[in-house]
């Protein structure tokens, strides 16, 4: 695959920075990528190159890669989001668009086609579709855990002495190759009185408030009526929690099952994907 030139954006919204990697900008398909949690847009590369008919802007969430954090008394629960995908896509003039979403960024894609479907053309969802399953009889406890997790004083996140010992402890939570590792820390830190340390919120690692029941994914998936392809990893998380299985309630979902962990679009798979995602795209057309 010959190199491609991709470009750093940041978009002023809602009162902070965002980050944002472009690919191929002017092309027809207008794609907004969205990453997973304590990843960043690096996450997209192998993908985006892949799609010269699509014009990407992958934005780092807040709090993630080289994005702000927020504010003391703001909070990074899953909906919070959701403005700033539409205040980016005001920005840059797009009243429609697709949704291109990975593992967090997934469960953002379906919750704001289902709220906005004016404005969101199709979704592709890579290897994440419903949030964790969570038992409400515990959400006392979850309240008290973000309650008391806000009130701490601030969380030091990790600090390694090179950048392999970040690689090394980022292989350790995730499914992923080296070189697929190497990109998420590249973009996710910084270098401290001499130590690598993570970029990230330490309040990223902190308890939600509050958890969506069952009830509420359902309302939303549901609720989606554009085209939806879904591609997940046989080693991801949709495939372990039963996701294959709550998928076929939905026939508006397109669900295809391929080899690799959940990074798997970092990986030698993207190649594949990006032809299926292709497919996809030009359907549509």
């Amino acid at each position: 695959m010959s190199a491609v030139q991709e470009q750093e954006q940041r978009f002023h919204v809602n009162g902070y920075q965002l980050a944002a990697k472009e690919w191929h900008a002017g092309a027809a398909i207008k794609v907004i990528a969205l990453h997973g949690w304590l990843d960043n847009a690096n996450s997209f590369d192998e993908l985006a190159a892949r799609l010269p008919q699509c014009h990407i802007i992958a934005l780092d969430s807040p709090g993630h890669g080289y994005s702000d954090h927020k504010q003391a008394q703001a909070t990074y629960n899953i909906w919070d989001d959701l403005l700033d995908i539409l205040a980016v896509a005001d920005a840059v003039g797009w009243q429609q668009f697709h949704l291109m979403g990975h593992s967090r960024g997934g469960i953002m894609s379906v919750l704001l086609a289902a709220a906005m479907p004016e404005r969101v053309q199709s979704l592709l969802l890579l290897d994440g579709v419903f949030p964790p399953k969570f038992d409400l009889q515990k959400s006392p406890q979850l309240l008290a855990d973000f309650l008391k997790g806000y009130r701490k004083p601030d969380k030091k996140m990790p600090s390694y002495n090179t950048i392999n010992e970040a690689v090394q402890a980022r292989l350790k939570a995730a499914d992923m190759s080296e070189a697929a590792a190497q990109k998420i820390v590249e973009r996710g830190v910084k270098k401290v009185a001499g130590l690598y340390t993570w970029v990230a919120d330490p309040r990223l690692r902190m308890a939600s408030a509050i958890k969506l029941s069952h009830e509420h994914v359902e309302a939303m998936m549901k609720a989606i009526s554009m085209p939806a392809l879904v591609l997940l990893a046989e080693r991801g998380f949709v495939v372990r929690e039963g996701g294959v299985e709550r998928l076929r309630q939905y026939p508006q979902f397109v669900c295809e099952l391929l080899v690799g962990g959940h990074h798997f679009h970092m990986e030698q798979q993207a190649a594949d994907i990006a032809q299926r995602v292709q497919q996809f795209y030009s359907a549509l057309a």
